[in-house]
């Protein structure tokens, strides 16, 4: 009995074992997967299944040959065959974003909506391009018994050379304001080559006429400056779009080289069919079976289409730093809010908002409130000259605005100090960060808004000095106030206050 006893003893725990051990492998097996996906940038995925037979490595020919009849009847059914294009197509045209839903992202962002109209702008471009050379052939001579090589080689060169020249003083005149006004410069790039290609259309018509025969080689060489001005323009803005692109689809500046190793690949394919409807739009306007209405009216029609996608293109670029105009918008949004809702809360419009409204031409703004203009990083010598301060107090106002990177005050353009000379100064230190010229640009707005609000009438310059002591005081107190509720609103429209840049006049004030 007690022999019994032992045994059963020792079987107790070896039974509790192997029923944790049975349970332990039942957990396991139920929480396996059951199937692996393996998903690419490009959309393409491959899928195992552990349940299949099929899934193990190949170890012979037979089952090489056998996997590689399978490859090949996927290819041959519609849907696979679509998939394997749709795959190749996103892979040599789109960026690859690291996600599952990239196309909504691709959608959603507006990128698809500006390839398309970029690439439409294009192509009516490259249309354009090979009429105008058509043009410029016949101009030259080609066809005629009495033109020779060696003056259209003449025309030539003189042609370029001016383009050359022209882009390298454009290129020195214009070549740090391209990033404060990108999609202005853009819009400049796209309007100069309308008027280079229009030009060259209409410079062999002068020939018809002795009197104007002359006229030529200046048209054609005002058209390549165009041209060269255009190029200049396109190619320093290229980079900002691109560097966009890349930070809104992939959210990384790391991007920026395939976005712009698929735009080319996009251009490349537009141009090619680019060629081959012009070469079939100049046999058939070469023919002479096309009126000059008809050709006239396309070439209108194709001028028309270009400058409309690019402006619709453009208005898709959502830029989320500060410049002059966006900046401007912004501050006076934020000003009008807070003296009419006068709450800790200020909504201001965010990037998609102002995008729409943007202007795109280098014109007067005419809509601006008239407040005393702002006169953005002059030098001291100026600012010395025009403001109200003398030496004495000068030198206490620099050494009390060390700190501030930037010093501030109210100035008049002519000796006699009148109400409507009046103009805000601002001169930066070389410590002045961009988050600092936003803070100086809603200071120097506080202050031309108080100007215009002040009540007092000002007699002679002495009453006009107080005036203005009295409002930069004022101003001082505001900016202390409302630049943090400034900085909260714009930081939550999405504005990013570090990247601000603004035109100004350039100089920098050091102390010694």
């Amino acid at each position: 009995m007690q022999h019994h006893h032992r045994q059963w003893r020792r079987l107790v725990p070896i039974t509790l074992i192997l029923i944790i051990c049975y349970q332990d492998c039942h957990a396991l097996a139920s929480s396996s997967p059951k199937q692996v996906i393996s998903r690419r940038n490009d959309g393409r995925s491959k899928s195992f299944s552990f349940d299949e037979p099929n899934n193990k490595r190949v170890d012979n020919d037979s089952e090489v040959k056998f996997q590689l009849s399978q490859v090949g009847r996927d290819l041959i059914r519609p849907s696979v065959a679509l998939g394997h294009v749709q795959a190749a197509v996103r892979s040599t045209f789109l960026p690859s974003i690291p996600s599952s839903s990239s196309s909504n992202i691709l959608r959603s962002s507006g990128y698809l909506q500006y390839i398309l109209l970029d690439n439409i702008q294009d192509l009516c471009t490259s249309l354009r391009s090979v009429l105008a050379t058509q043009r410029i052939l016949e101009g030259v001579g080609v066809g005629r018994a009495d033109a020779t090589a060696l003056s259209a080689t003449l025309n030539f060169l003189i042609r370029d050379g001016c383009g050359m020249l022209a882009s390298l003083l454009f290129t020195s005149y214009a070549a740090s304001s391209f990033r404060r006004n990108v999609k202005r410069w853009k819009y400049f790039a796209d309007v100069m080559v309308d008027i280079g290609i229009t030009l060259e259309i209409v410079a062999p018509c002068v020939l018809s006429s002795p009197a104007l025969k002359g006229w030529f080689l200046p048209l054609i060489c005002l058209a390549n400056v165009c041209k060269a001005l255009c190029g200049v323009a396109a190619g320093a803005c290229s980079g900002a779009f691109q560097l966009y692109w890349s930070n809104n689809l992939i959210g990384t500046q790391d991007g920026i080289s395939e976005i712009s190793a698929k735009n080319g690949a996009q251009r490349t394919v537009m141009g090619g069919v680019g060629l081959v409807m012009a070469g079939l739009l100049a046999k058939c306007l070469g023919s002479g079976n096309v009126s000059m209405v008809v050709w006239v009216g396309l070439y209108c029609a194709l001028t028309s289409v270009h400058l409309v996608a690019n402006w619709w293109s453009l208005k898709l670029v959502a830029l989320d730093w500060l410049n002059s105009w966006r900046l401007h918008f912004i501050v006076d949004q934020f000003l009008r809010s807070v003296n009419e809702t006068n709450t800790d809360h200020v909504v201001v419009s965010n990037p998609m908002e102002l995008s729409r409204i943007e202007p795109l031409l280098f014109l007067p703004e005419l809509k601006r409130r008239k407040l005393c203009p702002i006169e953005m990083g002059v030098s001291f010598n100026r600012f010395a000259r025009m403001s109200h301060h003398t030496s004495t107090s000068l030198q206490s106002v620099l050494s009390q605005k060390q700190k501030q990177n930037y010093i501030l005050s109210v100035g008049h353009a002519c000796r006699k100090r009148v109400k409507q000379k009046r103009r805000v100064l601002v001169a930066f230190s070389p410590e002045c960060s961009n988050k600092d010229v936003a803070k100086a640009y809603l200071h120097a707005c506080i202050v031309g808004h108080e100007l215009a609000s002040t009540s007092k009438e000002q007699r002679n310059d002495v009453e006009e000095i107080e005036i203005v002591k009295e409002v930069e005081v004022i101003a001082e107190n505001k900016l202390t106030q409302l630049f943090p509720l400034f900085e909260m609103s714009a930081s939550n429209a999405g504005w990013n206050l570090d990247r601000t840049e603004i035109s100004n006049q350039g100089y920098e004030i050091c102390y010694e």
